[in-house]
């Protein structure tokens, strides 16, 4: 079997955008966008949202752990992106997940959603790993990570216009889509080359890395975070 090349990078891409596709064809994103979802639904979908990214820098940093010389200078600014370090100006990306969730009025429940996110993590640490080397567990998270910032590149800025058109939410609310929606469509491109340059450095076959990649995307990976109610809860924490 050959090892995998750059067609890697171009079924990958495909598989994201057929992704995206069913997200934003599904009638519980439909129903957000055309504003006829109920008040229940839109706070859950918000509360989804933070959970999935609240415990984000923990997983960008072990993916800077296991990233191949070509990526990681890369991780590293994703990395300090998260934590508000890459300029004067910036801020933590999980506290502008608690200014959605308190423009939303909903702060009462970010106790409980830090707790979810962090028991997120610790399931995925303590229980038994689906992979056989942490080879094929970078994979997967690097997967996930480059995943979500391909579709909040495309799709963030559509669900900051519901959430302002339906939801009420204003300004800082919106910032942590206003600002996904801004620079991700840089991180996406940067992160199919780190996923490419993975590959090649730790010798994954491509049918091997096309396997991990399908697996990791199953069942609508956007789906089964933000709408988790309706799809099934998470066996992998989602970051960004």
């Amino acid at each position: 079997m050959s090892q995998a090349n750059g067609s890697v990078r171009s079924q990958v891409e495909a598989l994201f955008t057929r992704q995206v596709e069913a997200l934003t064809a599904s009638p519980q994103f439909r129903a957000l966008e055309e504003g006829v979802a109920t008040l229940a639904h839109y706070d859950a979908f918000i509360e989804n949202v933070a959970r999935a990214h609240l415990r984000s820098p923990q997983l960008v940093a072990f993916l800077f752990a296991v990233a191949p010389p070509a990526a990681a200078h890369h991780l590293l600014d994703n990395l300090l992106e998260e934590l508000g370090l890459e300029m004067p100006s910036a801020r933590p990306h999980p506290d502008l997940l608690r200014d959605l969730l308190e423009g939303a009025g909903l702060g009462h429940r970010l106790a409980l959603l830090e707790a979810q996110a962090e028991d997120d993590i610790r399931r995925v640490v303590t229980e038994p790993l689906l992979y056989s080397t942490l080879r094929d567990v970078g994979l997967a998270a690097l997967t996930e990570i480059v995943a979500f910032e391909f579709m909040l590149s495309r799709v963030s800025g559509r669900i900051a216009r519901a959430l302002t058109a339906h939801r009420g939410l204003r300004g800082a609310a919106l910032t942590w889509f206003t600002h996904h929606s801004a620079v991700d469509a840089r991180h996406a491109a940067q992160g199919l080359a780190d996923l490419e340059a993975y590959v090649r450095y730790y010798g994954f076959d491509e049918d091997e890395a096309l396997t991990i990649v399908e697996m990791t995307l199953r069942e609508n990976v956007f789906a089964r975070r933000y709408f988790r109610d309706a799809v099934g809860g998470p066996t992998v924490v989602a970051v960004q």
